[in-house]
């Protein structure tokens, strides 16, 4: 999991002001990128648990299926979280290399689709895809209600990527955020140099100090 946010606390503006409400947005950020490795944990044992059942050949009631439906939906939730908090982000610091970001992450997820899935379920049970559907009394067939085809998730016929290929791309996207904030903003603050070298002396010394054995206690 990722504590890189903290470093940027009062790094991102000159006026303070402004660097604490953009910290707060990459401090939220960073806890739904958590939020999505943490789930995908929880996938991985739920997809282990069936595969388990099925090598086995189990049958009868099992709960797994349950599970990883509701953790699918949650991981999705904090896909939602990264991308709305991302493009918040970029808007308020008008930069085009984070928006290039938003939109790298839109593409990989296709989230405002999932998530309109999920999020407006009710409307699906009566076959509205869109709220203009449903203004219209417009009923369509959905071909599937949220099936897993290998990591992937699917809903009326189009997949998502629920796997661990998808959840690298998000942390990759979340790396090359912290990069560019770091380079064209928090690079800007002594302070910030300060810290970050500081950090850096501390670790080399007490990597030099272990190597010698003085913190290899009996």
């Amino acid at each position: 999991m990722f504590d890189l946010a903290s470093n940027y606390c009062f790094s991102l503006d000159k006026d303070s002001k402004k660097s604490v409400k953009y910290f707060l947005l990459l401090s939220s950020l960073e806890k739904s990128v958590n939020g999505a490795i943490i789930e995908m944990r929880r996938l991985n044992r739920a997809r282990k648990a069936i595969l388990k059942r099925v090598k086995d050949k189990k049958v009868g009631k099992d709960n797994s299926l349950t599970y990883l439906a509701n953790d699918t939906h949650f991981y999705f939730i904090c896909i939602d979280k990264v991308y709305i908090l991302l493009s918040r982000l970029a808007t308020e610091l008008n930069d085009p290399d984070i928006k290039r970001l938003v939109k790298k992450l839109g593409k990989t997820f296709d989230i405002r689709t999932v998530r309109n899935h999920l999020e407006h379920i009710d409307a699906r049970c009566l076959g509205f895809l869109s709220k203009k559907d449903e203004k219209k009394k417009i009923s369509r067939p959905i071909s599937d209600f949220g099936n897993f085809i290998n990591d992937n998730f699917s809903f009326n016929g189009k997949q998502f990527p629920s796997g661990k290929a998808g959840l690298a791309e998000l942390k990759s996207i979340y790396k090359e955020l912290i990069g560019i904030l770091r380079r064209k903003y928090a690079s800007k603050d002594p302070h910030f140099l300060w810290r970050e070298q500081s950090e850096k002396r501390y670790k080399a010394i007490m990597k030099a100090l272990k190597k010698s054995g003085v913190l290899n206690y009996g």
